[in-house]
């Protein structure tokens, strides 16, 4: 019975001693990684502030000049009355355009600005530039610095001979790196 006692003892120790070891198992890996890093560029439109005050997101903004007239209208907050309003009423204000770069070792931009559709009574100017509405646009600012909003003049004049009625279009800018 003792030795019964003994070989069982034993054994009991060689099965705990195995069951330690098994606990130590362990095995290993690797995994690779890769990424293809890409320059971007952000584009934001937001209200200057001797502007309108634009509504929307800053990607996808929208300015209201609200009621204007050549005569008896005072101008809206923010809004400038220039030119000859005996054969046009220019109205103007503000607009800041930031672009901001990411990954990329570009210094400067250019923006191109082009209008949705083609108006053909109303005269558009962003940054004096007038605005077609063909191609990718008209280069509307050169050199620009990235990550600082900047002042531009968005205007429109509109004859006299026009008759009382709502004007709207929508600009599309892209930004190029440079």
């Amino acid at each position: 019975m003792k030795n019964r006692l003994i070989i069982s003892t034993v054994l009991s120790a060689f099965a705990f001693a195995g069951l330690a070891n098994a606990s130590g198992i362990s095995g290993s890996g690797t995994l690779g990684v890769t990424a293809e890093i890409q320059g971007s560029i952000n584009l934001l439109i937001t209200t200057d502030a001797s502007g309108v005050v634009l509504t929307g997101t800053s990607s996808a903004a929208s300015l209201d000049f609200g009621t204007v007239g050549s005569y008896g209208v005072t101008a809206p907050t923010n809004v400038t009355y220039t030119g000859d309003t005996k054969t046009a009423l220019t109205i103007s204000t503000p607009v800041d355009v930031e672009v901001d770069l990411a990954n990329s070792s570009s210094v400067t931009f250019d923006l191109a600005a082009v209008l949705t559709t083609a108006d053909t009574v109303n005269t558009w100017t962003f940054n004096g530039v007038t605005l077609l509405s063909t191609g990718l646009g008209l280069p509307v600012v050169s050199a620009g610095t990235y990550g600082a909003a900047a002042a531009y003049n968005l205007a429109v004049s509109i004859p006299t001979s026009s008759h009382a009625s709502s004007v709207s279009n929508t600009i599309t800018f892209t930004a190029t790196a440079n």
